[in-house]
């Protein structure tokens, strides 16, 4: 564009770089905040060893037998259970009472097994 000066100018205006700089600050700002967590990483891998553990007692009552489940540690993740060894669903889908803690620094969760076969993730 030629000015009354005759003279040529080209480039960016101050308020056009602020926009794109806006732009981009909460851009910035949405993908930080939409990463996951350490706590997310691990609620994340007790809702799994849940749905498992689930799985397996489903296929007990299918099968019409006693069925072990053992819990699988996640890379990077620490699993303990109470009590220790795998955990047994019967042809009825009954189960030896337990609970799986799954941490990770200072996050944790939990699944439950009740004697009633009834998995939960908390």
């Amino acid at each position: 564009m030629t000015s009354a000066t005759g003279t040529s100018e080209s480039g960016f205006t101050l308020v056009e770089l602020v926009v794109v700089m806006a732009i981009v600050g909460i851009t910035s700002a949405a993908l930080v905040l939409t990463l996951p967590g350490p706590d997310d990483r691990v609620r994340s891998a007790a809702v799994k060893l849940a749905a498992q553990a689930a799985a397996t007692r489903d296929m007990a009552i299918l099968t019409g037998q006693n069925t072990a489940f053992q819990p699988v540690v996640p890379d990077g993740l620490n699993v303990s259970s109470e009590p220790a060894g795998p955990i047994s669903f019967d042809a009825t889908g009954l189960a030896t009472p337990a609970r799986i803690v799954v941490s990770s620094g200072d996050a944790n969760a939990s699944v439950t097994i009740d004697a009633a076969g009834g998995v939960n993730a908390r």
